[in-house]
């Protein structure tokens, strides 16, 4: 129990770090504090709470530690400041684990631009899925010699309110900077692993085992053997994904801590029962240390064969701390053994707390450990027959399916904003079918196989089967099953709501506490749904138009929030490449912690794929009232594609028209040919851009698009047309290219607040500093996505500016205004 406490303690202090460096002082001289008065006071808990106080102070130590940038080697500092691709060699230390479209690998560099440098990079391949690479490539494991050459990139995710900042799991890893391919054709092959040790037998066995499994099975079953056997996630399409998910179930689509406790369960059972037949022994030895003996080295090898996932390696600590416990005659206590686990991992690397998986992991051990055994039956009787046994075990199966559908579903909520219904039934359905079929089975299967083909035949075929039933039964919860989306609980409602789930297991499987945890787990999602509620009505009843500027890299996407509650979002970000969603990873998860479920207008400025990729997320998951654009398809097939989306999911198309926003109102402004928004012959694609005025009584925000110098002039002439293009708030034209931001728009638009929508360190070197000293020069106060994050303004009907920013806004004047600093 004290480990159990210490470990909270130190995780709190480790949570408590992440909000800067005040509250890792205040915290120290909280717990200094609180060690005087249990000094003073003496009592028999004192030391216990001293204890406490200084696991705090350490968890906010080194979380503060380790979130600080570290200190790199000079060549890569050189190759991150050039504006240039580096010439790298380097060991592969991870992967190639499966991304959209590509592949990731995590390497060791050795020498940068032909200077020593020891730094670990994560490269991205853009294009081509390991399955797809040459047999060599497809090989490549840990321990391989690579050249490549790559521009890098520093460890700087995007910043915005209610999601969570990529740079943390990225540091998390050790990462200490990010380098991207097109293809794998780029890589040169130095040096084949190493063959030596551990990793060497196990890089052999996986190539084996592989090529066993694909010589016996083929097709999907094959795809998802290689899955939940090897850890190759290369044959999970979409729809495979989206079934599982439907149940409930995507843990088992990866060698989680799952798989290895069961192959682990299973070994532990057959070697104690081996153990136990053989005469005498039971007398030097109890069979079950020579189970644990034989199993941790079975956990750490498979380990290694899967590739070595930190969530594998995560389940293997926590599996290695328990045999450990069995090994030396010590009974395993499940609190213990996760406290412990928790807690080496966390003093080893702290930013693994803000690691969702991690989360999940402890969360998941956690319900099963301390809820799932007070939900099914008693102690059997010595006597029980098969038919009863095996009741009992569906019946604790169930209650563990339970314990960990409570305990994980407010995280799973509060990361990705969905709600799977049938989980708990998805679970029972697959989890038995993969755990104690496809992954054993198969594995044995494969283990046979690789040893002489017709051994592993059949039960690599018997795998095969159960693996097409588990795709069949996933196949039917895609079709059936509902996924609720729904908005994203803050971490108060979700600690409310996890400690609620909590309560209420505890409270049925302790009946004579039954009222007490009742009413505890009452209270807790009383306040969790107290705060959704209160935080939704503050949202819907606000009185000032908000805009925010969300932070999604060399790209445009802006939420406005008018007074009522209505939404608009104009443009989703993108990237040329799609490796990366922004749709899914940022505007997404913004709009659904912000509560917002539904949004009025989508409104797309001009079809490139910097602010029209990103909505392709946004129609499909969406309720969306109108789909607005300029009409330029840009002769780009993806805005077409979007159309046909829309068209699909019946979102109207109406023509653009001034149009009122709630308490708000919209006035487009551009391009506009005989009083009708439409394309001008004659235009480029940015000059084409949809250009939106939007405001509360006579004060408004600009959104121009990427208009360049032509376009901006017809703005510019709009007020003869009797058309206003006065603006409190601009957002910057064309991302402070030098092409935009003429004096010109300056002129006409008058701006108290310019914003600047950018990627950190981009390729095009927006913005030019020409445009800064421009709106320098006429006092107009700047915040860049790229230094400040996403920024939000409040703009009241009196004109009352209210501005924030991610990362901090910097001290500048801006007329009429406050500026909130976080």
């Amino acid at each position: 129990m004290r480990l159990l406490v210490w470990t909270i303690a130190f995780a709190a202090g480790d949570a408590l770090s992440a909000a800067g460096g005040r509250v890792v002082t205040g915290v120290a001289l909280a717990a200094a504090a609180v060690v005087l008065a249990a000094l003073l006071r003496r009592s028999r808990a004192s030391p216990g709470v001293i204890l406490s106080a200084l696991f705090v102070v350490a968890g906010a130590q080194l979380g503060a530690r380790a979130a600080r940038p570290p200190v790199l080697p000079a060549a890569l500092t050189s190759a991150l400041d050039a504006d240039r691709g580096a010439a790298l060699v380097g060991i592969v230390a991870r992967g190639p684990e499966l991304t959209a479209g590509g592949a990731r690998l995590m390497v060791e560099a050795q020498r940068i631009d032909g200077s020593p440098a020891r730094a670990t990079l994560s490269l991205t391949v853009a294009q081509g899925s390991p399955g797809d690479w040459p047999d060599s490539w497809r090989d490549l494991a840990p321990g391989a010699t690579i050249a490549f050459e790559a521009r890098l990139r520093s460890v700087r995710g995007t910043r915005n309110p209610g999601v969570p900042d990529p740079a943390l799991a990225l540091r998390a890893a050790g990462v200490d900077a990010l380098a991207s391919l097109a293809s794998a054709a780029r890589l040169r092959l130095l040096a084949a692993p190493a063959m030596a040790g551990p990793r060497g037998l196990a890089y052999r066995a996986h190539r084996a085992l592989r090529a066993a499994i694909e010589g016996a099975v083929h097709g999907p079953a094959a795809a998802f053997l290689d899955t939940a056997v090897l850890g190759e996630r290369r044959g999970v399409t979409p729809d495979v994904e989206d079934g599982f998910r439907a149940a409930g179930a995507t843990h088992v689509l990866s060698v989680s801590g799952l798989h290895l406790a069961a192959i682990a369960t299973l070994l532990f059972a057959f070697a104690r029962a081996a153990a136990a037949r053989v005469p005498n022994l039971a007398l030097a030895i109890d069979p079950r240390a020579v189970a644990a003996a034989v199993s941790l080295p079975a956990v750490g090898f498979f380990t290694l064969l899967t590739g070595e996932a930190v969530a594998t390696e995560r389940s293997a600590l926590m599996l290695a701390l328990g045999l450990l416990a069995i090994l030396v005659g010590r009974a395993p206590r499940p609190a213990a053994t996760i406290a412990g686990a928790a807690l080496i991992l966390l003093v080893a690397q702290p930013l693994q707390l803000f690691d969702v998986s991690f989360q999940l992991s402890v969360a998941s051990v956690g319900g099963i450990a301390l809820c799932s055994r007070g939900l099914g039956p008693g102690p059997a009787a010595t006597e029980i027959s098969r038919p009863r046994r095996a009741a009992r075990w569906l019946w604790r199966f169930g209650a563990a399916t339970l314990a960990a559908t409570a305990s994980t579903a407010p995280l799973v909520t509060h990361w990705f904003g969905e709600i799977a219904p049938s989980a708990p039934l998805g679970n029972l359905a697959l989890v038995p079918l993969v755990e104690l079929a496809v992954v054993p089975i198969g594995l044995a299967g494969a283990t046979l196989g690789a040893v002489w083909a017709p051994l592993g035949r059949w039960p690599l075929r018997i795998a095969a089967a159960a693996a097409r039933l588990a795709l069949a039964i996933a196949a039917g919860f895609r079709a059936h099953a509902p996924v609720w989306l729904c908005r994203m609980p803050n971490w108060l409602e979700t600690a409310a709501a996890t400690a609620a789930g909590l309560m209420a297991l505890v409270a049925l499987a302790a009946p004579g506490r039954r009222r007490r945890w009742g009413a505890w787990a009452t209270a807790c999602a009383l306040l969790a749904a107290g705060s959704i509620a209160a935080r939704d009505h503050l949202r819907k009843h606000r009185t000032t138009l908000v805009a925010t500027f969300l932070d999604v890299g060399q790209g445009d996407a802006a939420v406005v929030e008018a007074p009522g509650g209505a939404v608009m979002l104009i443009d989703g970000g993108g990237t040329r490449d799609g490796t990366f969603d922004t749709g899914a990873r940022i505007v997404e998860p913004f709009l659904r912690a912000r509560g917002i479920g539904r949004l009025d207008v989508v409104a797309l400025s001009h079809p490139h794929p910097d602010h029209l990729n990103g909505l392709f997320r946004i129609v499909q998951r969406f309720p969306v009232g109108e789909l607005w654009s300029s009409g330029d398809d840009g002769h780009n097939p993806e805005y077409r594609r979007l159309i046909q989306v829309a068209r699909d999911r019946g979102i109207p198309l109406p023509p653009v028209r001034a149009s009122p926003l709630g308490g708000a109102w919209v006035q487009p402004l551009a391009p506009i040919v005989d009083g009708t928004v439409s394309p001008p012959p004659g235009l480029t694609v940015n000059d084409a851009s949809l250009v939106l005025r939007v405001g509360a009584g006579d004060h408004a925000l600009l959104f121009p698009g990427d208009l360049e110098a032509d376009g901006e002039g017809e703005l510019a002439g709009q007020p003869a047309l009797g058309r206003a293009v006065t603006a409190d708030v601009l957002k910057v034209p064309h991302h402070g290219s030098r092409t935009s931001s003429t004096d010109e728009l300056l002129d006409a638009v008058r701006p108290r607040l310019a914003v600047m929508s950018l990627g950190w360190h981009n390729q095009f070197h927006f913005p030019s500093p020409e445009v800064v000293a421009r709106y320098a020069a006429r006092g107009i106060a700047t915040l860049r996505t790229d230094r400040d994050g996403a920024v939000t303004v409040s703009l009241s009907p009196d004109g009352r500016l209210a501005v924030s920013c991610a990362r901090g806004c910097p001290p500048q004047p801006i007329r009429g205004a406050t500026e909130d600093r976080p």
